[in-house]
């Protein structure tokens, strides 16, 4: 699917046009927005040319599974940015392509995203107030992107926040699973969050007819909210990863006592071991053997070392 908008901001003008009607548009002086959404590459050249992309360099960079690049032809930029989103405990992806030129943007997305259904329902509000150039597309771009983090930013908090009742409750071996399945969803976020930071850097610091100069200082600002995320991201992490911490302390400093009680078992049946490891031997001379009483003193030397022992380690706090 394919949408033109075509923008006059000198009389703040907007409508919807064919890709048969770029080039009146882009002849009467107008700016073009086209959103291209689950299209095929090899069917964009005519596209492309309309307005005034380089086919062959820009039908290369549309091509799924390339790694995220910032690139700056004479005729037009190139960038990539990825919207990412919680969807069933799980982090979902959607990258978005943007080739800019000074006759329009065009968005290129292979799957629907959230950020241009967003831009969709709001950019003729904005247009009308507040757009005085192009840049307001870009503006647009990196207002609901940034939105969208912050919302994904919520979901792992509430993540990180459930892990932590897990945690302090009654668990199995499974919740290490979960933990490092949500440890490396934080650091693949937190990687998408530093690149899209990186890329409205690019824009902000690099002279380019194709990024007006009114707009820079508010990218700059994004660039710097996006920093902010990923320092939040990062203590998210942290908190996760000291949770765990906790959590395997307490485990510890269970299994010591158990270890403990274990151990003052030991302590209270090696003496009495003792007792019966002597009188079970085969030796032909042993007087308790013949013994009236031999029987009931063997118990209450038990009982006594029982007891004496019992009274030391409640002394020693160790009961």
């Amino acid at each position: 699917m394919i949408t033109l908008v075509a923008f006059d901001f000198a009389q703040k003008l907007e409508k919807s046009i064919s890709p048969a009607e770029v080039p009146q548009a882009l002849a009467a002086g107008l700016y073009c927005w086209a959103d291209v959404e689950g299209e095929r590459v090899a069917d964009l050249p005519p596209l492309l040319a309309s307005l005034g992309f380089p086919v062959h360099q820009t039908s290369e960079l549309l091509q799924p599974g390339r790694p995220d690049t910032f690139d700056v032809f004479p005729d037009c930029l190139h960038f990539t940015l990825r919207e990412a989103h919680l969807a069933n405990g799980c982090i979902d992806i959607r990258p978005l392509d943007f080739l800019l030129n000074k006759h329009g943007l065009l968005i290129f997305h292979p799957r629907p995203a959230e950020l241009i259904t967003h831009i969709r329902q709001t950019y003729q509000e904005d247009f009308h107030a507040f757009s005085q150039s192009p840049g307001f597309l870009l503006y647009e771009v990196t207002d609901h992107l940034i939105a969208g983090y912050r919302q994904t930013l919520l979901g792992f908090s509430e993540a990180v926040a459930q892990i932590q009742l897990k945690l302090f409750g009654e668990v199995d071996d499974a919740i290490f699973k979960q933990v490092a399945a949500l440890t490396r969803d934080i650091l693949t976020f937190r990687r998408i969050l530093l690149a899209a930071r990186e890329i409205i850097n690019e824009l902000t610091s690099r002279r380019s007819p194709f990024v007006s100069e009114t707009s820079k200082p508010t990218l700059e600002i994004m660039a710097v909210t996006l920093e902010r995320l990923a320092n939040d991201l990062t203590t998210e992490r942290d908190v996760l990863a000291e949770t765990l911490n906790l959590y395997m302390g307490m485990v510890g400093h269970r299994t010591s006592k158990l270890l403990k009680r274990l151990t003052m078992i030991s302590i209270i049946f090696l003496p009495l071991t003792f007792l019966c490891g002597v009188y079970g031997m085969n030796f032909e001379h042993m007087p308790e053997i013949h013994w009236k009483y031999a029987y009931a003193g063997f118990w209450l030397a038990v009982m006594s070392i029982i007891a004496t022992l019992l009274l030391i380690m409640r002394r020693r706090k160790w009961l």
